[in-house]
């Protein structure tokens, strides 16, 4: 099973920035928001897809046409893709600021 690690190496991996990992989880149900900035809305949209396919999700995936923020919702992971300026607008950063948390790829760890 992929987990934040996987989720967060994938995207580092992909080339995408600016990588915040939130933590929303109440008692026993874990639920992390993970935010990623693409530099172009076809980066977006190409990492959208092979997420798609690596957890073969078969629901609409919103914001998808224009690829300025793409939003997955992963059972305990929501996954924000967006460009930069859409992120810097709407900063959700600021809104989940108190809950961030740290999410090391392997290689930072290294």
């Amino acid at each position: 099973m992929k987990d934040l690690k996987w989720i967060v190496k994938f995207l580092d991996e992909h080339k995408l920035k600016s990588i915040s990992v939130y933590d929303l989880s109440s008692g026993d149900e874990k639920k992390y928001v993970i935010i990623a900035t693409a530099l172009s809305a076809q980066t977006s949209k190409t990492v959208a897809d092979l997420l798609k396919a690596e957890f073969n999700y078969e629901e609409k995936i919103e914001g998808y046409n224009k690829g300025e923020w793409i939003v997955f919702d992963l059972d305990n992971y929501t996954i924000h893709l967006f460009l930069p300026k859409i992120r810097e607008k709407y900063n959700l950063d600021k809104l989940y600021k108190p809950k961030k948390i740290t999410a090391k790829t392997q290689k930072e760890e290294k």
